[in-house]
């Protein structure tokens, strides 16, 4: 039996998320706990929140929430010392309210006290990276028609003066890279 439940209780992906409730500046729910650093023009909203939330949050030492066109964003970001990106870090908070948010928003940060490693569905299969290319075994050919195509010397000769064309050019590269300062002309 499908169990009844209302839009409130919804959170973006419409999935039941956890409620939220406010403790002067804490915000807890059943196992997050999360402190109130700051709540600018009153931006912080429970039903909001919980509407909003996602797992993934919980991996971030900040939680920051802002509201444009009536819909609350959330961003997360990490502490200064971690090894991340500079744009992912609390530092940035300023510069990320005035590049990526309405001018005069509501907005409010959250710290969260237990970051945790959040395991997604997608962890599960490793991503291929470009460089890796899947090779095929390769058919099995008359060796005879391979040597109609190649022609051993003319191949080991042709390599030498290959060589040392590869490091005339790569002479020439690097004389290129750097530059004399002339006296200019009176």
């Amino acid at each position: 039996m499908k169990k009844d439940i209302s839009p409130e209780l919804y959170n973006y992906n419409k999935f039941p998320g956890p409620q939220f409730v406010v403790f002067s500046d804490h915000v807890k729910s059943d196992n997050i706990e999360l402190l109130i650093l700051e709540n600018e023009k009153d931006a912080f909203d429970t039903t909001a929140f919980s509407q909003r939330f996602s797992e993934i949050l919980l991996k971030y030492d900040y939680i920051v929430g802002d509201w444009g066109n009536e819909q609350l964003r959330l961003k997360g970001f990490y502490k200064d010392e971690r090894d991340v990106k500079k744009a992912n870090r609390i530092s940035r908070l300023d510069d990320y309210i005035k590049e990526y948010c309405n001018f005069g928003c509501a907005y409010f940060v959250l710290e969260n006290l237990e970051p945790r490693h959040v395991k997604m569905d997608d962890d599960k299969t490793p991503k291929r990276h470009k460089s890796q290319k899947h090779t095929f075994p390769k058919k099995k050919t008359d060796r005879s028609t391979d040597n109609y195509f190649t022609s051993h010397k003319k191949d080991t000769k042709n390599h030498g003066e290959r060589q040392q064309k590869r490091e005339q050019q790569k002479e020439r590269q690097s004389a290129k890279q750097h530059f004399v300062i002339r006296r200019k002309k009176k």
